[in-house]
Formats: structure tokens, C-alpha cells, sequence
């Protein structure tokens, strides 16, 4: 994941019980890493953005981690003099600002900074609906994916780096997927659909998740949106279309030029299948 530099807001001002039914009554400030980048419930808005890097990699490391390994994660090219390290934390507290309680969403340490316990993740939430059993929560989980995770960030190298990026893209697929499956043995093609759609907004190159449309697609009887799911995943790889099904019975052979071979097969048979119907539809 490259660094992205754009010209947006760094936070938002909004209080975090407006954000979802689902959130942690004990959050007073939640920082949200599905999709680009926004902390809701602070007190102001971010006005420096290695502010908010800060704040993020905080959220990721519950722990607390030392001056050293937050300030190497932000800059990791280059050394950065203390004066630099504490107005970037001053300037995060101040916009943080204060619990209910009474104190610092980012409290002083001695050495070794760690958001206070007011402060949760979006991805908390995830996690904990989850690891439910109920496919109701999974796909309140899904709601709150918005986009690539982390989007937005100055430097995201040490999402990478430290396989948090990778972590949370993985546990949004395996998801999205859990849900597909629920649909489709419900006979629910169009739930199907929303869910792999929704991971594909966290994972837009995973295939499996292309697999799961064209299962949707063919549920619902609908050849052409299995047309369009592949043409969508060929041109997002860079190909042509798809080969003509009037072509010759090569098709999975050729398409397996741009995608995974068990794509390409599945493809093909539920091409032939729809191929068969309408021509026993027009006996």
C-alpha cells in the first residue's frame, strides 16, 4: 500500500453515538481505518495531519508503544528531533481532547504513549460482531466497511509492514464470504451479491470474491450479470472481454490469460448452463 496524500478533512467533530446503533457504549472517540481514514468524537478537527497518523497507529497498537516505534512508523525515512515528536503529540491531544471522565483521551506517559480506554476502533466493532454466530452481525460487520482500509493516510507503510493491512483485509473477505454463503444457501442471490460487493470495497482484486458474484448472479437467473461480473474483473486486471460464448470450446483456456483458473471454469460452466436453458427455451 503506497502512501496517499489528498487534500481532505482529518477528522470529524460529530459525536460517535450519530455514527451507529452498533458502537461501544463505553467509546467516546472512535477511530475508523475501514475505509478512509476519520476519528469521530473528537473534540476538533485535526489540523495536522501527523496528528492524526499518529492517532491511528495508536488505535492499532492498544498496547501503547514507545516514542521510538511511533515516531519510526511515521517517518520511516528519516530521523525527527524531539521538538518535532511533541507537538505532534500535543497537537493530538489537544484535538482528542477529553473523556467524560475527566481525562486526556491521550493521556501523558512516562516513555510509552497508549490512548485512553474511551478510545476504540472501528475495527473492534467488526471483530466483535464477527466472531459472533449470528449472520445478522456479520452483516452489520460488513456496514461498516467504506472503503480500502486505511485509506488516506500520509504513509501507510507500517500497516504493511506489520501485516495489519493484510490482517484486515483478510478478516473482511472471510466475512464477506461467510455472508455469501448464508445467502446462497437462503435462495438469497441479490443478499449474496451486497455482501460480496461490500468486501470487494476492502479487497477490489480478490477473486474469490468475483466467484461469489458470478454464484450470485447465476441464482438470481440473471446470465448477464454474469457477463458483467467477469467483464468487470477482466477490465479491473487489465484484459479484454470475456470470449464470445458462440466461440470456440476454449473459453476457460483463454480467459485462464487473465484470471485464476478456477475463475475461468467457473465462468465456462455457468455460461454453458445458461446457454442450455435458453436453448431449451426456444424448442
Amino acid at each position: 500500500m503506497s502512501p496517499a496524500r489528498r487534500s481532505r478533512p482529518f477528522g470529524s467533530v460529530q459525536p460517535l453515538q450519530q455514527q451507529s446503533a452498533h458502537a461501544d457504549a463505553r467509546a467516546e472517540v472512535e477511530v475508523q481505518i475501514l475505509g478512509p481514514v476519520v476519528v469521530v468524537g473528537a473534540a476538533r478537527p485535526f489540523r495536522r495531519p501527523w496528528g492524526l497518523e499518529l492517532i491511528v497507529y495508536l488505535a492499532l497498537h492498544p498496547e501503547g508503544v514507545t516514542a521510538d516505534r511511533w515516531a519510526t512508523a511515521l517517518w520511516p525515512d528519516r530521523l525527527v528531533a524531539d521538538p518535532t515528536r511533541h507537538s505532534t503529540v500535543s497537537a493530538a491531544r489537544r484535538t482528542l481532547g477529553r473523556s467524560r471522565a475527566g481525562g486526556d483521551h491521550l493521556p501523558h506517559g512516562r516513555g510509552r504513549l497508549r490512548l485512553g480506554p474511551a478510545v476504540s476502533t472501528d475495527w473492534q466493532r467488526f471483530q466483535g460482531l464477527a466472531s459472533t454466530g449470528d449472520p445478522g452481525a456479520w452483516v452489520a460487520a460488513l456496514g461498516l466497511v467504506r472503503g480500502r482500509p486505511f485509506d488516506g493516510l500520509r504513509t501507510a507503510d507500517w500497516t504493511v509492514l506489520e501485516g495489519v493491512a493484510a490482517e484486515v483485509e483478510d478478516a473482511v473477505v472471510q466475512l464477506a464470504r461467510a455472508v455469501v454463503r448464508d445467502r446462497l444457501a437462503a435462495g438469497d442471490g441479490h443478499g449474496a451479491e451486497r455482501a460480496a460487493r461490500r468486501g470487494l470495497l476492502a479487497a477490489p482484486y480478490d477473486e474469490r470474491l468475483y466467484r461469489d458474484l458470478l454464484r450470485a448472479a447465476d441464482l438470481q437467473g440473471n446470465p448477464a450479470g454474469v457477463e458483467a461480473a467477469m467483464a468487470e474483473l477482466i477490465g479491473l486486471l487489465g484484459g479484454g472481454p470475456p470470449v464470445p460464448r458462440a466461440g470456440p470450446p476454449s473459453v476457460t483456456a483463454d480467459l485462464a490469460r487473465w484470471v485464476h483458473p478456477r475463475t475461468a471454469a467457473l465462468y465456462d460452466l455457468l455460461s454453458r448452463r445458461h446457454d442450455a436453458g435458453a436453448l431449451a427455451g426456444r424448442r
